[in-house]
């Protein structure tokens, strides 16, 4: 990542620019994988100000301190879960993606989470494969937990193609800096 972006925990003022990254990072998406009815749907402000209080919403900065990117993470059965993760296109492939994943993942340990988990499509290149390369893996179907499997058939029912989408998981240790 460029070193004059920067990323911290999202605070109040920061909520007002993650729906327009939204709706950038959308615009990346074919109308076939994002239908057009679905396309701009944008976070509640509600959510984004619970997962601001509670220390799940991160945002990335650039050197004016404008926001370009994002991720938030939820809490489905239990585990630390990545609902989104977006970073505005004209910011893109500069690292920064993969800095706030870092940080999230990171975060997760920290809190002792035992796994992290995401759904995300199966087969663009800038999706399913970039979380492996963190480790990621899919979750077969058939496995999924309730919240998992309720939010992927919510996707469906939305609109998105069931065969493109998977949810993966990444196992955590927890680091315990007191250990040799």
């Amino acid at each position: 990542m460029p070193a004059n972006y920067s990323i911290s925990l999202a605070g109040p003022e920061h909520l007002g620019a993650i729906p327009g990254i939204q709706v950038a990072a959308v615009s990346v998406f074919a109308e076939s994988d994002v239908p057009a009815d679905i396309r701009y749907r944008i976070s509640p402000a509600d959510v984004l100000q619970a997962a601001q209080k509670s220390g799940r919403l991160w945002v990335t900065t650039d050197a004016e301190g404008q926001v370009i990117g994002y991720a938030m993470i939820e809490i489905v059965d239990g585990l630390a879960h990545l609902d989104d993760l977006d970073v505005h296109p004209e910011h893109a492939k500069q690292g920064i993606g993969s800095a706030i994943l870092r940080v999230v993942i990171d975060w997760a340990r920290q809190e002792e989470y035992s796994a992290m988990t995401l759904v995300t499509f199966r087969h663009l290149a800038w999706n399913a494969p970039f979380y492996e390369k963190f480790g990621f893996k899919e979750i077969n179907r058939a496995s999924l937990s309730a919240e998992l499997r309720e939010m992927v058939e919510d996707e469906i029912a939305a609109g998105l193609s069931g065969k493109n989408r998977l949810a993966m998981q990444l196992l955590l240790t927890v680091r315990n800096p007191q250990r040799s």
